[in-house]
């Protein structure tokens, strides 16, 4: 790619502005003969996934450090790392769908499709604990939940939110499980290819 404009920017011997530079690719997904290579972009997204899978996976939470001596104090959220392996898996699952065999499709579609049956259990669980509270138990309650729960998605600060995302994450554990056996299936692994 080539860029025409470089600002205050100058040749020192000529004092001329600089007009004309290239920018190299951070990510590059080509293979030897200069091609696209979809194998590279897959591995890339794989190692991804990797990454993100192999250390603790937390909730997210709000740190509140102390940022100066004068007492001022900075709120930092730290990353649900949770929600961040099931997006990475997420991506893999989309670069992949070129690839998918009858395998893939079936074992991924019942995953996905067992996980939209926890979660209809999971919020009619979430109902039922709500409607069964007195009106003094729900009065108490909305001061913490500030609404009560909806019927069609979960209230983050009830139990049921956790219990779902730990359903998603082991769903995505065995998405991403499927992904890797369908990239032997389609010898994926043919030659040895080195991804920095």
């Amino acid at each position: 790619m080539k860029e025409k404009k470089l600002y205050n920017k100058t040749n020192q011997q000529t004092n001329q502005p600089i007009t004309d530079f290239d920018i190299l690719d951070v990510e590059d997904y080509r293979s030897e003969d200069n091609v696209f290579s979809h194998q590279a972009l897959v591995m890339r997204a794989m190692n991804k996934c990797i990454e993100l899978g192999s250390k603790e996976l937390i909730e997210g939470f709000y740190d509140e450090s102390q940022k100066s001596n004068k007492g001022v104090s900075v709120v930092i959220y730290k990353e649900d790392t949770r929600r961040a392996f099931i997006e990475a898996v997420k991506t893999v699952d989309m670069i992949m769908v070129c690839d998918y065999d009858e395998d893939a499709v079936k074992n991924i579609l019942n995953l996905t499709e067992d996980l939209k049956i926890t979660k209809k259990e999971l919020l009619k669980k979430q109902k039922d604990f709500w409607e069964n509270l007195d009106y003094k138990e729900k009065e108490f309650m909305l001061r913490e939940l500030k609404y009560p729960p909806p019927e069609d998605f979960f209230h983050s600060q009830l139990h049921y939110w956790n219990l779902f995302i730990d359903a998603e994450l082991e769903t995505y554990r065995n998405v991403f499980k499927e992904l890797s056996l369908l990239t032997r299936r389609i010898n994926f692994y043919e030659q040895e290819m080195v991804i920095a």
